[in-house]
C-alpha cells in the first residue's frame, strides 16, 4: 500500500497506489473473456469455433463441460473480484478533470477503434466473424471505467466500504 508521508489522504482514509487500479482491470478483462467464451460455449452451435486462429482454435463440440463451466465460474468471480476492487479500495484522490477527460478519450478510441474493426470485419470477411471479440470485453471495461467516474463524482463524493452513508 502506498501512503501519503503522514500516512493518509487530506481525508484521514488509507490511500492505495495505481497497482490495485491495473490488478482490477486486469482481472476484469480477463473475467470478461472467460465469460464470455463460457457462454458462447454453452449457447453456440455445436459447429462454432472458438479461438484466435489457426491451431488455437477448438470446435465447441470439442470442449468439454468441465472446461465450460471453469470459464464461466472463472469468470465470474474475477468480474467480482475486479468489481469488488474498482468500487471498494480506496484509491489516490483524482481531479474532476482528468477522470472526466480520461473517460472521454478511452470513450473516443472506443468508438474509432471499434468503428474501424467492424467495417473491416464485415468489408473483408464477408460478414461479422470476429468483432465482437474486440467490442463486448472493451465495452464491459469501458461500462466500468464510466462507473468508477461516477461514483467519484457523484453528489455527496465517493464513498468507501465501512463509511457511513449520510441520512
Amino acid at each position: 500500500m502506498t501512503t501519503s508521508p503522514e500516512g493518509t489522504s487530506g481525508s484521514g482514509k488509507p490511500r492505495v497506489g495505481p497497482g490495485w487500479s491495473v490488478a482490477g482491470w486486469l482481472l476484469g478483462i480477463l473475467g470478461a473473456i472467460s465469460l464470455f467464451v463460457g457462454l458462447f460455449v454453452m449457447f453456440g452451435n455445436e459447429n462454432s469455433s472458438v479461438g484466435i486462429g489457426g491451431e488455437l482454435s477448438w470446435q465447441v463440440s470439442e470442449i468439454t463441460d468441465a472446461w465450460m463451466y471453469g470459464l464461466l465460474i472463472g469468470g465470474g468471480l474475477a468480474l467480482l473480484l475486479a468489481l469488488s476492487i474498482v468500487l471498494f479500495v480506496p484509491r489516490h484522490e483524482a481531479t474532476e478533470t482528468s477522470d472526466i477527460s480520461e473517460l472521454a478519450w478511452h470513450t473516443g478510441a472506443f468508438l474509432v477503434v471499434n468503428a474501424f474493426v467492424w467495417i473491416q470485419d464485415i468489408a473483408i470477411g464477408g460478414g461479422v466473424d470476429y468483432a465482437y471479440w474486440l467490442t463486448i470485453p472493451w465495452g464491459i471495461g469501458l461500462a466500468i471505467h464510466a462507473l468508477m467516474v461516477y461514483r467519484n463524482h457523484r453528489p455527496g463524493g465517493p464513498r468507501h466500504l465501512g463509511e457511513p452513508q449520510p441520512h
